[in-house]
């Protein structure tokens, strides 16, 4: 009697790939999304933060005690500047602007997590063509919760300056951990698409457009807590004495800045030099150049003309921005040379038979 076969049948090799092929379609789109989403979202933090809308409610999660915030004045208790004193509202009035940007900045939050969560879903069909997509989004959710429970210290802290700080550095490391499973995602095509890689001088000056570049966020960082203490001194009041009042590490990030701009733009131009990359690594570059120039105009608008509020979220953006393309090139790069290390065409086939 003939045994049942439990070789797969035709039509199951056959569409085998096709699901796969789906599924990393359908990550790529994901986490890309995922990592937009993630820049809308520091954008949105840096005008909170530029509007001293950080404290528009002084709890967390809910808003003055509601999960939909209130509207006016009047729908609060009597004594809630009692209640909340010691949250910073002893002398605080309610001001319905501030606390609607900080409650769509809170649903904003949520909105990223998701994402982050549907990334890691994304990532689970995947997990025997490439285990290690797994473990970064797992990786990056695990970090976002971690994320949800510090902005509630932050919250509860006050807006302590070394909280914000590590906030930020968090969100960055995010964005960077998701931006790598994306790359990662199109590994094959980045490699299909290169035969040429960066040569030492070029890859060795990108590593370093990346490290100026952090430490340009981190003393930023620093600068701008520095600017929200010496704002709340002034009660917002006198924006043309807070630069000659900065701190020593204001200097240090207006020192920096020059060699940061030269920097990234040399290493546009040396990416423009370098025949046959992945295509995408000259769009990203192009994008480098204006977010570097574009952080230049905003730093020198905040020095010149005494720190208006719309240039320090875009200031930081940009900035942000600015360490992921960066980050993008590393990667181009180094799929560039997996390419470079790979037989092809004859020898391919000679390698394949053992010859």
């Amino acid at each position: 009697m003939a045994q049942p076969s439990t070789k797969p049948s035709d039509q199951e090799i056959t569409h085998q790939p096709v699901r796969s092929g789906r599924a990393m379609r359908r990550f790529r789109t994901v986490s890309l999304a995922t990592v937009l989403t993630i820049y809308v979202l520091i954008l949105v933090g840096g005008i909170v933060r530029a509007s001293g809308a950080g404290m528009g409610c002084p709890d967390w999660p809910t808003c003055f005690g509601r999960w939909i915030p209130p509207t006016a004045e009047s729908q609060l208790p009597a004594d809630y500047q009692s209640i909340y004193a010691d949250l910073g509202y002893r002398d605080t009035t309610f001001n319905v602007r501030k606390t609607w940007t900080e409650y769509v900045n809170r649903l904003l939050g949520v909105f990223t997590g998701l994402w982050i969560l549907a990334t890691l879903l994304c990532a689970l069909p995947l997990r025997r063509q490439d285990r290690g997509l797994l473990w970064v989004s797992f990786t990056g959710f695990i970090l976002v919760a971690f994320q949800g429970w510090l902005g509630s210290r932050v919250v509860a802290s006050n807006l302590a300056p070394g909280m914000i700080t590590l906030h930020m550095v968090v969100a960055q490391i995010i964005v960077c951990l998701l931006l790598y499973a994306y790359l990662r995602s199109q590994r094959d095509v980045l490699i299909a698409q290169s035969s040429n890689a960066l040569g030492r001088l070029p890859r060795l000056l990108l590593f370093s457009a990346i490290v100026v570049t952090l430490i340009q966020l981190l003393s930023g960082t620093q600068v701008r807590e520095s600017i929200d203490m010496i704002a709340k001194l002034n009660n917002n009041e006198n924006r043309h004495l807070w630069v000659d009042n900065l701190p020593l590490i204001f200097s240090l990030h207006r020192i920096l800045a020059y060699p940061a701009v030269l920097l990234n733009l040399l290493v546009v131009v040396l990416i423009f030099q370098t025949r046959s990359l992945a295509p995408s690594a000259y769009r990203v570059a192009v994008v480098v150049a204006g977010l570097t120039i574009g952080a230049m105009v905003m730093g020198l608008t905040l020095d010149r003309l005494h720190v208006p509020a719309f240039a320090q979220p875009l200031h930081l953006w940009f900035a942000s921005m600015i360490l992921g393309g960066l980050f993008y090139l590393v990667f181009v790069d180094r799929y560039a040379r997996q390419a470079n290390r790979q037989p092809s065409g004859v020898d391919a086939s000679l390698a394949a038979t053992g010859s």
